[in-house]
């Protein structure tokens, strides 16, 4: 039961929001391979799918794992996270999404439309001065061992090209 909500409900989320997903329960036929399964990749994967689903005009909604999404937000651009978050330090591990602890969540229409027209705001009129291209500091390779992957990534029938040097690259960062 566990990992059916874990998959359907966190990982691999539809627009609803409220209705597990039941095609990631084929993967759990042989609980034995689950733990060899990448599911970071699959999540991405999907993740990826849906937020080109979501840009669509006519999209009402959007599925994938948004609590990923929220946290990679945080992380690379500063200006859309309340400063106080973020400053504390993370135990070994411990997820990377609780350095987000405390966000609220919520709190009437009214205000979940003041939030929206105040994000969108701040998206309009963003420049690459507000993003952070260099978490890790001016030498990552000193912080975090290369695991850098360029190729496509999979879930199912979903397959999405992964190149993290694209976005730096219209920068002049690579």
């Amino acid at each position: 039961m566990f990992l059916t909500c874990l998959l359907g409900t966190t990982l691999f989320v539809d627009r609803s929001g409220d209705r597990a997903q039941v095609w990631p329960l084929q993967f759990l036929g042989d609980t034995r391979r689950v733990r060899k399964y990448s599911w970071g990749s699959a999540t991405l994967a999907y993740l990826y799918r849906q937020l080109g689903m979501a840009s669509r005009a006519d999209c009402k909604g959007m599925g994938g794992c948004l609590t990923l999404l929220q946290s990679w937000i945080y992380e690379y651009f500063p200006c859309l996270r309340d400063q106080k978050l973020g400053t504390r330090g993370l135990v070994c591990g411990e997820p990377f999404a609780k350095k987000w602890e405390g966000v609220r969540i919520g709190g009437g229409a009214q205000l979940m439309n003041e939030r929206l027209d105040h994000y969108r705001r701040v998206l309009d009129n963003m420049t690459d001065e507000f993003v952070f291209w260099c978490p890790f500091g001016p030498r990552p390779g000193a912080m975090v061992s290369r695991s850098l992957y360029s190729g496509v990534i999979r879930c199912m029938s979903v397959e999405e090209m992964y190149d993290p040097s694209r976005c730096l690259r219209q920068f002049g960062y690579v």
